[in-house]
């Protein structure tokens, strides 16, 4: 944002930090007029990410070289003159482009050429932007919005898609079509505009955005001072917006004075609203009587106290520091936990570093193995933390590294970790704003031996370190300090323990009875520990002999390895899958409001018409704002774990939800649900060992052998394809669709890879491929990763068969018919029949999930199989 004697001219930039907070756009226009200074924050990670973005985008440029591509970089000006010469020189690409209608500016990373006519002549551009995160934001879209319209202006031609290149992609773009978000973005930047020019009366509600704003003390000072509503602990900004409409604006107000009993809001209800006038009543006692809670009355079930196990001599206090941006997805690089000595006193504190990806593994596999030799000695111990991060970042582990499945299986199943802050949130009322562990130190009397401001900088440094690579160089003061941080966190959540417990011995001696949580068992049953077993056998088997550092393995080891790893994804990725069932399932109606896979508040509105055959009614329900992901067809279950129904309709805007009830659910009313759905991967793992088993057996490289999955072989020893003729893979001057269709023809058995972003072409190349194998007599199959993309293909294949005027016989294996099939394509129910009518020759395309291909007897059945990834 910029003020001059020609006006106000806004950015990129400005259009994401006003969607981020509209109170932000008003301090930085006070700031253009020169009535605000900007608040000076050192983050010395800012400038790692800053330099790792440059770095990144770096990467992308010479990758662009490395295709053959003509880059072109601009130097750093407010020249759109600059922009314009180089757009018309034709480069294959442009770094740094500034774009300018004279109100709006904005830098696009990189404009890339592809074909379409323009101003330019038979080409014009489309934006790439290069961002570290793994996610794309909106505000990133609606700053390419603005590029697009930008450039648009310059070209004579508004770009129909931009991209997105992330970290760990392999510069492969994320590709966004811009009508997609362009109502909602001019919807964003009209207001932008507006507010700019005319002002805006905004305050500083607390947001997403405060953790990184410039501004943040300003804006909690003047919370403070007005003693604002955010400051109650967990309130929602619905709730908020209810009571400023009932004139209830501050705490005090809030926790003073009682709600008539017939008051209901209109958004959410009323027994959230209660819960929030409890914890700003407690807060407001807080500053009258420090330290103040109250106790919430022990009901049935097993939740708060009722959460706390048996203590046991085993027992250990575990806490996680991790670092967002450092390697490739994140890193834990501090793994603490504190145990109690069997006589008794304060617990004793251990420790693994790691700073890189090979010694944060190596630290998550001895944790692992030290929790699992613990509990041979002490069958009932527990592991506490404070908060969900630190199982959920085992399981991320588990997954990354393909390690330790089995164990962490096991202690997820028998409920070995127990959240703190879940008991707490759920025991206790605390005169607090935020229910982190730190806050709540006062009440159980615990003195930290490293004050919180003195860690902040030393622990930004060593993430720094981490961010580019350098964590092992450390300065130990830096260690230290972080290492005792983290010692007081695993100290804090035992005295959180043992204060709970004091708690709870308080209620037993008024009379009432507060269980314990029943024991569970958490080994495997006997056919998943066989199977396990069998697993180990073959990937020991499989790695016999290979190198264990990547660099000393050739191809033929390195895919041995590969296929090793790979045995047992598809039961780790199930098993994620439940793991995310038991924790949705466990979770409260105020934390699964935060949760994009749930929806809490649910209060039924009416039944509506059964549509069609159904035999249960669908029925409609309302619920408070909140963001969900949800769409129709999504299995759903309720609060206790059972299954629900599923989702027939849903709007966000008008908050409501239809979900079709199962039949022996069809009178239940839930407060709430959650998605879920699984389909067993049984068959696909007895594919892949099968395939470990003969390689095992025979190699990987088995020469020109017509062996087991020979296909699947070769992509593991990254072979090209086998042809049964010699030279190029493309011709001069042969179109790459052209290409594809001959060579379709010509391959003898490996695989061939045709990549391309959506949009380029691979359904029709595929369709015209699989046509010029039916006309040479092939048996083809089609897979992909959902019934409607084998469907997508196989219609392109009937499309293409019919302008070429060949007869097929198409047949799709589907779970459920389709109510109107597409036509040309006969579905079926039966796994035997597609293999059966191959053989026979009654069909010659059939399409299926990766659930019909991997059963044994398909092995053979096709000539050239189709994977649409």
């Amino acid at each position: 944002m910029h003020l001059s004697d020609s006006g106000l001219t806004l950015s990129a930039t400005d259009l994401a930090r006003h969607l981020g907070c509209r109170h932000l756009t008003q301090l930085d226009l006070r700031r253009a007029r020169g009535e605000l200074d900007r608040p000076y924050r050192h983050d010395p990670a800012v400038e790692v990410l800053q330099q790792k973005g440059l770095e990144h985008e770096r990467g992308y440029l010479d990758h662009l070289r490395g295709q053959g591509l003509r880059v072109q970089e601009l130097p750093y000006s407010r020249d759109v003159e600059a922009t314009l010469q180089a757009l018309s020189e034709g480069a294959d690409a442009i770094a740094q482009a500034w774009l300018s209608d004279g109100r709006w500016t904005g830098i696009a990373d990189v404009l890339l050429k592809v074909p379409g006519p323009s101003r330019l002549g038979d080409c014009h551009y489309e934006v790439v932007d290069t961002k570290l995160s793994a996610n794309t934001k909106p505000g990133t879209l609606l700053q390419l919005c603005l590029y697009a319209e930008l450039l648009g202006e310059l070209q004579g031609r508004r770009p129909e898609k931009v991209m997105v290149v992330t970290p760990g992609s392999g510069f492969k773009p994320e590709v966004y079509r811009v009508d997609h978000y362009e109502a909602y973005y001019h919807q964003v930047k009209a207001r932008l505009d507006r507010e700019a020019r005319a002002g805006a009366s905004t305050y500083p509600e607390p947001c997403d955005h405060c953790s990184v704003c410039d501004w943040w003390q300003r804006c909690d000072q003047q919370r403070r001072d007005d003693d604002h509503l955010s400051l109650v602990a967990g309130i929602t900004r619905v709730q908020r917006n209810e009571l400023t409409g009932w004139g209830i604006e501050t705490l005090e107000r809030f926790g003073r004075e009682p709600l008539a009993p017939d008051r209901k809001p209109d958004r959410g209800s009323r027994e959230s609203l209660d819960a929030s006038q409890h914890q700003a009543h407690v807060q407001l006692e807080d500053r009258s009587r420090p330290p103040y809670y109250e106790m919430l009355e022990v009901g049935e079930g097993s939740s708060g106290l009722a959460r706390l196990p048996e203590p046991d001599p085993g027992d250990l206090f575990f806490d996680l520091e991790g670092d967002p941006f450092a390697g490739d997805g994140g890193l834990e690089y501090l793994f603490g936990w504190a145990a109690v000595p069997e006589d008794g006193g304060d617990p004793v504190y251990g420790h693994t570093w790691a700073h890189d990806a090979s010694t944060e593994r190596v630290a998550f596999e001895c944790f692992i193995d030290m929790v699992m030799e613990r509990r041979r000695d002490h069958p009932a111990l527990h592991v506490y933390h404070y908060a969900p991060y630190e199982p959920a970042a085992l399981k991320r582990l588990m997954g990354r590294y393909a390690t330790r499945a089995a164990e962490v299986d096991e202690l997820l199943r028998a409920e070995v970790f127990v959240d703190l802050y879940r008991v707490t949130r759920q025991a206790v009322r605390a005169g607090v704003e935020s229910y982190s562990i730190k806050q709540l130190e006062r009440f159980f009397g615990y003195e930290r031996r490293v004050d919180l401001p003195d860690v902040s900088l030393p622990k930004r440094r060593l993430e720094v370190l981490l961010q580019t690579g350098q964590g092992g160089e450390a300065p130990e003061e830096i260690r230290e300090i972080v290492r005792g941080y983290n010692e007081d966190d695993c100290v804090s959540t035992w005295r959180l323990r043992q204060w709970l417990e004091e708690r709870r011995n308080d209620w037993i001696a008024a009379g009432v009875e507060v269980p314990r949580p029943q024991p569970k068992e958490g080994e495997a049953g006997e056919d998943l520990k066989e199977w396990q077993q069998e697993l180990e056998d073959l990937r020991e088997r499989l790695i016999e002999g290979v190198p264990e550092l990547p660099e000393e393995r050739d191809v033929e080891a390195q895919g041995r390895w590969l296929l090793a790893h790979m045995l047992d994804w598809h039961w780790r990725e199930e098993k994620t899958a439940w793991w995310e069932y038991y924790r949705l399932r466990d979770l409260d109606e105020e934390d699964l409001r935060e949760e994009k896979a749930g929806i809490a508040g649910l209060e039924w509105r009416e039944q509506l018409p059964k549509v069609g055959r159904e035999r249960t009614p669908r029925h409609r329900y309302s619920y408070p704002e909140q963001l969900v992901e949800m769409g129709e067809g999504a299995e759903v279950y309720d609060e206790e774990g059972g299954k629900l129904g599923s989702v027939v309709g849903i709007d966000p805007a008008a908050g409501t939800v239809d979900i079709k009830h199962r039949g022996d659910r069809k009178e239940d009313r839930p407060r709430c649900v959650f998605e879920h759905g699984v389909v067993g991967t049984k068959l696909l793992r007895e594919s892949l060992m099968r395939l470990g088993d003969w390689v095992a057996d025979n190699g990987v490289n088995a020469g020109d052998a017509d062996g087991l999955g020979r296909a699947g072989r070769d992509l593991l020893l990254r072979l090209p394809p086998r042809r049964s003729t010699g030279g190029p893979l493309r011709r001069e001057g042969e179109a790459a669709a052209e290409a594809a269709r001959r060579l379709a023809s010509e391959l003898d058995g490996g695989a061939l890879p045709i990549q391309g972003p959506p949009g380029s072409g691979k359904t029709w190349a595929g369709a015209r491929m699989i046509v010029e194998l039916v006309k040479r007599g092939k048996r083809v199959g089609v897979s992909a990763v959902s019934h409607k993309v084998i469907e997508n293909l196989m219609q392109s294949v009937i499309k293409a068969a019919s302008e070429e005027r060949l007869e097929l016989a198409c047949l799709r294996k589907v779970t459920e018919r389709s109510a109107k099939p597409p036509k040309g394509i006969e579905e079926t129910t039966d796994n035997k029949r597609p293999l059966a009518d191959l053989e026979s020759g009654e069909v010659n395309v059939v399409g299926g999930t990766a659930w019909l291909w991997s059963h044994k007897d398909y092995a053979k059945s096709v000539d050239v199989l189709f994977v649409d990834e």
